[in-house]
């Protein structure tokens, strides 16, 4: 297998341009939140290849510390349980992590179909009481 990539960057070659400043730094930047190297990005843009689409996943890296923070209570109230020591605050301590897991799951489920789209999640507007939409 390694002999395959030797090969492979034998075959490669090295390509020089001049760009400004301001036109690299976006290029890195969408390369970035493309999640390929600027290369990469580069050779796809030039050739009509597919780029990875991903959305915006500040929501996800706080909804991922979240999903840590309520893992932990869990885990310490596992412990209690374990221990025996099974009282009335320990119970609605349970009630409420349940229920940050599930207002959590719902606020999930939008930033994860914003990722995969790479659009920003909105709710379908009603339409009005014509059954037509304005626009």
């Amino acid at each position: 297998m390694r002999q395959d990539t030797d090969k492979k960057k034998e075959a490669m070659t090295r390509m020089e341009m001049r760009i400004s400043k301001e036109d690299k730094a976006l290029i890195e930047q969408k390369a970035r939140k493309a999640g390929i190297t600027t290369s990469e990005f580069i050779r796809r843009s030039a050739l009509g290849r597919r780029l990875p689409c991903y959305g915006d996943t500040t929501l996800l890296q706080e909804y991922s510390m979240q999903l840590g923070k309520i893992g932990s209570n869990l885990n310490q109230i596992a412990r209690c349980f374990n221990q025996g020591f099974i009282s009335d605050s320990l119970k609605n301590e349970v009630r409420e992590t349940c229920g940050e897991l599930l207002n959590l799951k719902f606020r999930i489920l939008p930033a994860l179909e914003d990722v995969a789209c790479g659009k920003k999640y909105q709710k379908k507007t009603k339409s009005t009481s014509s059954g037509k939409e304005s626009g």
